[in-house]
């Protein structure tokens, strides 16, 4: 039997250094990933049924953000959909993947969905370290090597390592971090999400330079706040929000008013159906805009490059220094001692 200790967000900080960033508005947060995708904001939309439809997708592009379509509705409304954005703006294939799951008929959607012009796919299954998942992701890899190849998610170095060697050039890291997944309620597995990031960012370094192309990966899930992002970035390239961008306007969630407040439904699952094992289903009251998120998020995040004396993402990953702190410790890093008003 092996024990490892296991740290989350909220169990580190990071150790300020000296900086010679003049303003946090001339750090850099631009990502330039493989195979012509190129981004403005490292921020992803969770690909799920409430957080990701039109709407969200036409804001993050304008903000030059990638965006994953869910797969949980019909073909053929996916196909009109995808029909409709690449209308809207021909340089939406840069912005705009889809995702599929890994039974039969998904690999009739992956051929549809090239045959679009779609350049970004994701395998997007609860854990594609499994002979499924990696099936799928060695046939997408093989058949259509142009496209952008994302795939998850996995919760650990060696599992990413397997991901990337059967083709993918993104791996999505995070099993059991969101806030509205059960699987390690249920099923009693999962890695804390900063441990999961960190093994993987490892395993990365190693792999790089006998691959032989470029791979990232995505940090997805256990995101509450801006600090969460930055002490992700630190070691992925990208971070996915789901529960950060819930209830907002442009969410693809239900409406729903209870007792004179406005609320959104968000509800979480890796497959679907309505008696759904390792997610659940819940309400968010409205949020507004999500350009507000967006915009805090941004600010967030030059704010914590500035503290660690790096201009952009990349600098960021050269040599973070954290610092483990106590439950106190979590506590003094919150807001105390002041009555907040709105």
């Amino acid at each position: 039997m092996k024990i490892e200790e296991g740290f989350t967000f909220d169990d580190l900080l990071l150790k300020p250094k000296h900086s010679t960033v003049k303003s946090r508005s001339q750090v850099d947060l631009s990502v330039k990933l493989t195979k012509g995708i190129e981004l403005s904001l490292p921020f992803i939309p969770a690909n799920m049924s409430d957080i990701v439809g039109k709407e969200m997708v036409l804001k993050m592009s304008q903000h030059g953000a990638m965006s994953l379509l869910h797969r949980f509705s019909p073909i053929d409304d996916q196909i009109l959909l995808i029909q409709e954005l690449f209308h809207i703006s021909p340089i939406m294939p840069n912005f705009v993947g889809v995702s599929v799951g890994v039974k039969p008929a998904d690999y009739f959607n992956v051929d549809t969905f090239c045959g679009l012009g779609v350049k970004i796919v994701c395998v997007d299954i609860a854990h594609v370290d499994s002979t499924l998942g990696l099936q799928m992701v060695e046939y997408i890899h093989r058949n259509y090597p142009e496209m952008l190849l994302i795939a998850g998610n996995v919760a650990t170095g060696d599992a990413a390592v397997r991901v990337w060697e059967a083709g993918a050039d993104v791996v999505k890291v995070g099993i059991g971090s969101s806030g509205i997944c059960s699987t390690r309620l249920e099923a009693g597995a999962g890695v804390p999400q900063l441990s999961a990031i960190m093994d993987v960012a490892n395993a990365k370094h190693e792999l790089q330079s006998k691959i032989g192309r470029p791979i990232f990966f995505i940090s997805d899930g256990g995101h509450k706040k801006s600090a969460d992002c930055v002490k992700s970035l630190c070691f992925a390239d990208m971070v996915m929000l789901g529960g950060m961008l819930s209830g907002t306007d442009e969410s693809n969630g239900v409406n729903v008013s209870v007792g004179g407040k406005k609320y959104k439904s968000y509800s979480g699952s890796s497959t679907y159906k309505l008696d759904r094992v390792e997610g659940v289903k819940g309400l968010v009251e409205s949020k507004g805009p999500v350009d507000a998120i967006i915009k805090r998020l941004s600010e967030g995040l030059q704010s914590g490059c500035s503290y660690q004396n790096c201009h952009n993402l990349a600098e960021l990953k050269e040599d973070p220094t954290f610092v483990r702190i106590t439950n106190a410790g979590i506590k003094e890093s919150g807001i105390y001692g002041v009555d907040i008003r709105e």
